[in-house]
C-alpha cells in the first residue's frame, strides 16, 4: 500500500476516534535566544513540504499585500501567503531564504503558506485542543481558534484561524463570498412554513465562517443558533425537551473538545436525535473525507464556502423531512 493510502487510513482512523494529527510549526527564527510560539494545522491539510529557496516569485499585480506571488508546482500555480506578516513577525530577507512553504488545500483550493521552521507532527484527541483564550505570550488572539500543548511539554501550541486568513489575504474571495450571500435576496426557494419555525443549530469554531453562515441563514430568513464547539452543540441539544424545534444539523469537522466526526457518532447513536438532518460543512473536502462521514451517518457534505450548494441542500432537506 502506498505511503498516501496509508495516510488516508490513518486520518480516517483518527477522526472516527475524535483524533487528528496535528503539523506543529513556528513563522519566527529565534531571535536572543527567545524561543518562537508554536502554532499548528491539521496534517489532513498538508500537501506537500517545500523548501522556499527553490521556488520563485512570480509577482501579481494589484494582490492584498500578504500575497507575496505566485509559484509553479509542476505546472500548477498557486499563490503563497506570508504568514508571519499577517501575525505581525515580518521575516529578513535572509529569514525567507531559509523558510519553508506549506502547501496547503482548502475546500479545494491550493494555497502556500510561508512559515519558518516545521517541528514536526503529533497527535492530539479533540478532547485536548482547547478554545483559544487570554494568554501571556506574543500572540495575536483574534487570529487564534484553538490551542493544545505540545506532547511532553507545557509549551503552547496555537491553531491558527486559516479560513480567516484567507478571506483577509484574498480580498477577491472575500467579496466573492458577501455578494453570493446577498445573491439569495433574489433567488426564490418556497421554503415551507414548517422549516422557516424551525431553528438550524450549527458548529463552528472559526469567527469568520461563523459571521458567513449566520449571513447566509438570514438571507434565507432561517432562524439559527451557533455554537463554537461540537460539545457545546451536543449538550444544547441534549438540554431540550422538544427536539421539534430543531430543523437541521450544521457542523464542521475540525473543532475543539468534540469534532464533527463525534457529533455524528452521537447523534445518529442516540434514537432520540438520530432523525435529524446532519449536514457536514467543512474545508476539509477529499472524496475520501466525504465517503467517510456519510457513511457514518451525516446526510450531506459541503464544502466551505459554498452559499449556492447551502441554500440547495436546505432546498432538499426541506423536500425531504418538512414538506407533507
Amino acid at each position: 500500500m502506498s505511503s498516501s493510502l496509508d495516510q488516508i487510513e490513518k486520518t480516517a482512523r483518527l477522526s472516527k476516534n475524535n483524533q487528528m494529527s496535528l503539523m506543529v510549526f513556528q513563522v519566527q527564527f529565534p531571535h536572543n535566544d527567545v524561543r518562537p510560539a508554536y502554532y499548528g494545522m491539521n496534517v489532513f491539510k498538508v500537501r506537500e513540504v517545500l523548501e522556499g529557496r527553490v521556488y520563485p516569485l512570480s509577482h501579481v499585480p494589484d494582490s492584498n499585500n500578504l500575497i507575496e506571488g505566485m509559484i509553479e508546482l509542476r505546472g500548477t500555480y498557486l499563490p503563497v501567503i506570508d504568514l508571519p506578516k499577517w501575525m505581525g513577525f515580518p521575516m529578513s530577507e535572509k529569514e525567507r531564504e531559509k523558510s519553508i512553504i506549506i502547501v496547503s488545500d482548502f475546500s479545494h483550493h491550493l494555497v502556500g503558506l510561508r512559515v519558518a521552521y516545521i517541528h514536526g507532527v503529533e497527535e492530539k484527541d479533540w478532547s485536548n485542543i482547547h478554545p483559544a483564550g487570554n494568554y501571556n505570550v506574543d500572540v495575536n488572539r483574534n487570529q487564534i481558534v484553538n490551542h493544545t500543548y505540545l506532547d511532553d511539554s507545557e509549551a503552547l501550541c496555537f491553531i491558527l484561524d486559516i479560513e480567516k486568513l484567507l478571506i483577509e489575504a484574498m480580498p477577491t474571495m472575500a467579496k466573492k463570498i458577501l455578494g453570493s450571500t446577498q445573491e439569495l435576496k433574489n433567488k426564490e426557494l418556497n421554503l415551507s412554513q414548517s422549516l422557516l419555525n424551525k431553528t438550524i443549530l450549527f458548529a463552528e469554531d472559526s469567527q469568520a465562517i461563523q459571521q458567513y453562515m449566520s449571513m447566509v441563514f438570514t438571507e434565507l430568513g432561517l432562524k439559527f443558533k451557533s455554537f463554537d464547539n461540537g460539545r457545546l452543540l451536543l449538550d444544547y441539544i441534549e438540554s431540550l425537551q422538544d427536539l421539534d424545534t430543531v430543523s437541521i444539523v450544521f457542523t464542521d469537522l475540525e473543532m475543539p473538545v468534540a469534532s464533527g466526526h463525534t457529533v455524528i457518532k452521537e447523534l445518529k447513536n442516540n434514537a432520540r436525535t438520530r432523525h435529524l438532518p446532519i449536514v457536514v460543512h467543512t474545508s476539509m473536502t477529499s472524496e475520501n473525507n466525504t465517503r467517510e462521514v456519510l457513511d457514518m451517518g451525516a446526510d450531506y457534505f459541503i464544502g466551505k464556502v459554498d452559499t449556492d450548494q447551502i441554500s440547495q441542500i436546505v432546498e432538499k432537506i426541506d423536500r425531504q423531512f418538512y414538506r407533507s
